[in-house]
């Protein structure tokens, strides 16, 4: 295509993104699962695809990593928690701020800005540390590493936002990295260690709604 039109130009840009062997590795390592990832890289393209104009999202691969995040959750049956892409909208309510973007461009918020509100929800996050640690459930026989690995992953993922980085700390390979005892434990199956990243992942984000709403 030699189109200059700036919506074709963004539209081809979308096809590039989504067929990125780098973000089908994401999808896939975020998921779990390469039908759930393809599954959700196919909606993020869709819905990505049928903004209004798509020309004037600032920046397009961070967008499509926001919405791909939120499909994987979805396909993984919806959590029911906010996703980090949802963060700064959540906060609205709960702290003044001049950034707060304008419904009409929901999804195009200034990087500077979203970068303001994830430095608040860290805040927050970081001086509520031991209520936060207590509320993570007791999945493995060392609690407190489990919990430690759940809190320091959330920390993590609010660290990124703030740098406006997708992040991949809650990723089935962190995890195994940071609590191969548990994680990679030898002799499990792999039913029951796919098990333990799904919840481990829903910890997380249980921990990060609740600072978010």
């Amino acid at each position: 295509m030699n189109s200059t039109d700036p919506v074709d130009i963004t539209r081809c840009r979308l096809v590039e993104i989504w067929q990125d062997p780098q973000v089908r590795g994401y999808a896939r390592r975020y998921a779990g699962d390469h039908n759930v990832a393809d599954d959700a890289l196919q909606s993020t393209y869709y819905k990505v695809a049928s903004v209004k104009d798509p020309a004037e999202i600032r920046n397009l691969k961070a967008y499509f990593y926001q919405v791909l995040r939120r499909e994987i959750a979805r396909e993984r049956g919806g959590l029911d928690a906010i996703l980090v892409a949802d963060f700064p909208r959540a906060a609205e309510d709960r702290r003044p701020d001049p950034c707060t973007p304008d419904e009409s461009s929901a999804g195009f918020e200034d990087d500077a800005c979203i970068s303001v509100q994830f430095w608040y929800i860290r805040k927050e996050f970081v001086a509520n540390q031991e209520k936060l640690l207590a509320s993570v459930p007791s999945r493995s026989t060392d609690e407190v590493r489990y919990r430690g690995v759940v809190y320091a992953a959330a920390e993590a993922i609010l660290s990124d936002g703030i740098k406006g980085e997708p992040s991949e700390a809650d990723t089935n390979e962190a995890f195994r990295a940071s609590y191969p005892e548990y994680f990679a434990q030898s002799g499990a199956s792999a039913n029951t260690c796919h098990q333990r990243f799904v919840r481990a992942r829903a910890d997380v984000r249980a921990l990060l709604q609740a600072v978010a709403c």
